[in-house]
């Protein structure tokens, strides 16, 4: 029995979810506020340059500290714990509460409800809303670039904005969307292209259930000068040309990047791969084009297949966090040292040595996916165990 008067334990067991809550929010907020601070000279630099409204700004700020809620939670939930019970040790109502009868597994009880719910939480936003605002942040990152190109385009000045493609015009009007005497000069790996044309028409439209932004630069009586790795020269003389200066998707990490897809979406794309790959694993004999593929899908899987169990791995991530702080957070009473802390921090510092320095070998192929994200959780698990059967309760 667990004890004998049920009232008292149910009173004591919200006076602890409630000293619980307090800390964990605030420590939500800190480390999201700590994550956000990475992204606000991003953020700053587009406010300056593209004159963005303050409104919009607060939206791109909502949706990137909502993304950095699963790194951040399992960390609250750990320091928020560990806090808790220092400070009900420090002020001795853990002495108290023992002296009543109360059992430790009584009073880790409500925390692992309020854990429950905050671990559903997550895996519930994990599934759709995460990757939702992850999509939303980066596509209007994108837009926002596309309009400044539109507009930050000087006649006589090289213009550089475009990832990879300096363009010069010797005239521009119209806002910057008509050009006269173009030169652009674009390099992609070993190979290099020199296009100068007459005229040129920036043509912006948007694609897509998200209205990705797609920019393209219409150019007109012109040649291309075209380079290869070989060094072989080519000339190409023409009338009318589209250059593709921006198109939806092709910016590095927009759309195609894993985190930004549902959890049915990486599913769907990790079966697919695997299937693809054990067909081509089928065959004797490879083409190029073929074993270029092969070597594609080696090098994305592994990747998909750490961000789909990660999403799974975190809710567990916030029982055991719980669950550690608990029995770290404890003290024998008052005046004993016990830098839980310290020994908080020490702990995180080695979870996440073993968990990244598992994802290179993840990623190499050398381990399955599934083992790196779970063997930190797993072993984790095994030292709270060892921690809460040593609590010494009865003395």
């Amino acid at each position: 029995m667990l004890f004998k008067n049920w009232p008292l334990s149910s009173i004591v067991q919200r006076y602890l979810a409630s000293n619980f809550i307090g800390p964990f929010v605030f420590s939500t907020l800190f480390f999201v506020i700590f994550l956000l601070t990475f992204q606000l000279f991003r953020l700053i630099r587009i406010v300056t340059t593209k004159g963005v409204d303050l409104a919009l700004v607060f939206e791109l700020m909502g949706h990137i500290a909502v993304s950095f809620l699963p790194m951040a939670v399992p960390l609250s939930v750990l320091f928020a714990t560990i806090f808790t019970m220092n400070k009900l040790s420090e002020d001795s109502e853990i002495v108290a509460m023992r002296s009543f009868g109360l059992t430790k597994k009584v009073l880790l009880a409500p925390l692992l409800v309020l854990g429950v719910f905050i671990a559903g939480m997550i895996f519930v936003l994990n599934r759709n809303l995460i990757p939702h605002s992850k999509t939303q942040f980066k596509n209007t990152i994108i837009k926002l670039t596309s309009q400044g190109s539109m507009t930050d385009i000087k006649a006589g000045q090289f213009f550089t904005e475009i990832p990879g493609v300096t363009l010069f015009a010797e005239k521009v009007n119209e806002g910057g969307t008509k050009l006269s005497e173009v030169f652009i000069s674009q390099k992609k790996g070993e190979e290099e292209q020199v296009i100068f044309a007459k005229r040129g028409a920036l043509i912006k439209q948007s694609s897509g259930k998200l209205r990705t932004p797609t920019l393209r630069l219409h150019l007109e009586e012109g040649n291309i000068v075209k380079q290869n790795k070989e060094k072989e020269i080519e000339k190409i003389i023409f009338k009318e040309y589209d250059f593709p200066v921006l198109s939806g998707g092709v910016l590095p990490g927009f759309v195609t990047k894993d985190s930004m897809r549902s959890n049915f979406e990486l599913k769907k794309v990790i079966k697919a791969r695997q299937k693809r790959l054990g067909e081509l694993s089928q065959k004797k004999t490879l083409g190029a084009s073929e074993k270029k593929e092969r070597g594609d899908i080696l090098s994305r899987l592994p990747k998909s297949q750490l961000e789909y169990w990660s999403r799974y791995n975190t809710p567990l991530q916030v029982m055991l966090f719980i669950f550690l702080g608990f029995s770290l957070g404890i003290k024998r009473g008052r005046g004993r040292t016990k830098n839980s802390g310290s020994l908080g921090l020490f702990f995180l510092i080695g979870y996440y040595v073993l968990f990244f320095g598992g994802v290179s070998l993840a990623r190499k192929g050398t381990l399955p996916a599934y083992s790196v994200v779970y063997l930190p959780t797993v072993l984790s698990m095994i030292l709270g165990v060892r921690l809460y059967s040593k609590l010494d309760w009865q003395s």
